[in-house]
């Protein structure tokens, strides 16, 4: 019994963290299982914090598949910069905003990990110099989010462009995967990874935050790897380029 006890303990606090205090009460004291609007909460939160952890990851198939195949080929610098643009945007505003962590804390992660596959392709593409800017770059707008010394007007106009940023950048990965008729070293489970995860953050953000800006992001967001999704099919069986065009790769 003290071993059951102690898990039930252990249960109890780790759900009173995940819900407001009326439904902790509603769900776990008067075991009102079937409270719709707690139950909302609950899936929302949960799957937040799913999220959360599943970032920690999604960015990898991409970084492994770069690194294997010693080549950014198929994976577009500029879509990717636009990208990061974007994803810093949500980040600051969620951070300056003071959201729950579970509404927004995949971005960081996700800054991360775009910075990685931006220095792998600048680095197989021999652009050591510019992939030392872009560190440098990254890391001090980092600093500047974290000790909160960016003007609010200024991560408002951020989180506003954010929304545009996001579509840019997937169509152009998705108008240079058209031109190439190739979706290079482009990886499908990277793909798959950010659709499911922009589109439930659709849910968490309307449960949690209700904030409009957040919300479009990711519907935004959604659409737009969708799009990518739908070509890696297409295009699933077609050649990858030997060569690295400069060009494209831009």
């Amino acid at each position: 019994m003290g071993i059951d006890d102690s898990l039930w303990s252990s249960l109890e606090s780790m759900i009173s963290n995940l819900l407001s205090p009326h439904c902790y009460n509603e769900l776990v004291i008067k075991q009102h299982f079937f409270d719709f609007g707690c139950n909302k909460m609950l899936l929302s939160k949960m799957l937040g914090y799913a999220i959360l952890v599943g970032s920690l990851l999604v960015k990898f198939p991409q970084i492994v598949k770069i690194k294997w195949n010693k080549s950014g080929v198929g994976v577009s610098i500029l879509a990717e910069t636009i990208m990061l643009a974007a994803i810093f945007g949500s980040m600051a505003y969620g951070y300056t905003s003071e959201f729950p962590l579970s509404a927004y804390g995949d971005s960081y992660f996700l800054f991360i990990q775009t910075i990685l596959v931006i220095l792998l392709v600048l680095y197989y593409q021999r652009k050591y110099g510019l992939a030392f800017i872009y560190l440098v770059l990254c890391g001090f707008f980092t600093v500047l989010m974290y000790k909160k010394l960016l003007p609010a007007h200024i991560v408002g106009i951020l989180a506003g462009l954010s929304l545009v940023l996001s579509l840019i950048s997937r169509l152009w990965q998705s108008f240079c995967i058209y031109q190439a008729k190739s979706t290079g070293n482009l990886s499908a489970i990277t793909m798959l990874m950010l659709f499911f995860g922009s589109l439930a953050r659709i849910f968490t953000s309307i449960e949690e935050t209700g904030d409009r800006t957040l919300i479009w992001t990711y519907i935004l967001n959604t659409f737009a790897n969708f799009l990518l999704i739908l070509q890696l099919g297409y295009y699933w069986s077609a050649p990858v380029p030997v060569l690295e065009p400069t060009k494209k790769a831009q």
